[in-house]
């Protein structure tokens, strides 16, 4: 009986605690209000320490003074040049918008990104860091490069796919 009992009992190892990476972000003096919308959005001005990506929390700060923290949760907006990350457990509406070399994006999104430059909005222009530096002279090349196995990018093709035939046109703007 104890050894019937004993092959029922599974031994379940936990899992390996998971730690938040905690980040704080320097951000420009004026903020963009968008009072119909409700969002409140804070522009890094300095580098990180790391790219800033989905999960990490953020503390903003404005020299000594931190407007506030919260978790990166999702992407509210993309454009050719920054990212705009949603914060959760900050104050209702509070983003933080971030250059494209400074963020950590998925590897959908990079494929988006990547696949959709072109369509993607122009401004704000890029960051004053990158504005004049020459991959960033011609407004018509993509100057960001995301690495992607074959592999990969069949997978993220068929996830645009899925989710509405009209990404049928991402494979057409690859093969360009």
């Amino acid at each position: 009986m104890a050894e019937r009992i004993q092959e029922t009992i599974r031994i379940v190892e936990p899992n390996p605690p998971s730690y938040a990476i905690a980040i704080d972000v320097f951000v420009c003096e004026t903020t963009e209000v968008d009072a119909a919308a409700g969002t409140e959005t804070w522009v890094v001005d300095k580098q990180p320490g790391r790219p800033l990506a989905r999960g990490h929390i953020l503390t903003l700060r404005l020299g000594d003074h931190v407007i506030g923290s919260g978790r990166i949760s999702t992407v509210d907006a993309l454009t050719r040049h920054w990212v705009t990350f949603r914060l959760a457990g900050a104050r209702e509406g509070m983003r933080v918008r971030v250059p494209i070399p400074w963020a950590g994006l998925s590897g959908y999104r990079s494929y988006t990104h990547t696949s959709q430059f072109h369509a993607l909005s122009p401004t704000p222009e890029p960051h004053a860091l990158f504005k004049d530096s020459p991959p960033f002279a011609d407004p018509d090349e993509n100057p960001y490069e995301f690495e992607m196995t074959t592999g990969k990018e069949i997978r993220l093709l068929a996830k645009l796919k899925s989710i509405s035939p009209e990404h049928d046109q991402t494979e057409m703007l690859m093969r360009e």
